[in-house]
């Protein structure tokens, strides 16, 4: 199966920031849950706290790079579509790869997104389906 490749800035500010909004909403539910669980139980300092390692988080993914010898590496979150796995696949072969150009600004939403995150009661709104491998999380 051959694989797609999606990597241009219409795709990015047309589809990918929208999905990376997601996805840093759904990371900030994670870390503030850790933090709750945690013993920090004030909301204004988990949001705090969630809104500056979402906007040190994305700022790295959109222009932070860092050299192992000679070699820089910019680190850059990718997002896949698979097809359904086989009997004897745990994950399905990979379809589509989109790839943020260099119009991704993440890190300009990062606080936003949190904001959003606390203001609809630490809950994600709307609810987002996740799941691993095959299985949606209940």
């Amino acid at each position: 199966m051959s694989i797609k490749i999606q990597h241009d800035d219409d795709h990015t500010v047309e589809t990918l920031d929208e999905v990376a909004m997601t996805f840093m909403a759904l990371m900030t539910h994670r870390l503030n849950t850790s933090l709750r669980e945690n013993g920090i139980s004030s909301s204004e300092r988990r949001q705090e706290i969630c809104a500056q390692f979402m906007f040190n988080q994305a700022y790295e993914l959109d222009a932070g790079w860092f050299q192992d010898e000679n070699v820089r590496y910019f680190p850059k979150l990718c997002f896949l579509e698979r097809a359904k796995p086989t009997e004897d696949e745990n994950l399905g072969a990979v379809k589509v790869v989109h790839i943020p150009s260099e119009a991704s600004s993440w890190h300009e939403y990062a606080h936003g997104v949190v904001s959003d995150y606390f203001e609809c009661g630490e809950s994600l709104d709307p609810p987002v389906r996740t799941g691993s491998y095959d299985q949606e999380n209940v």
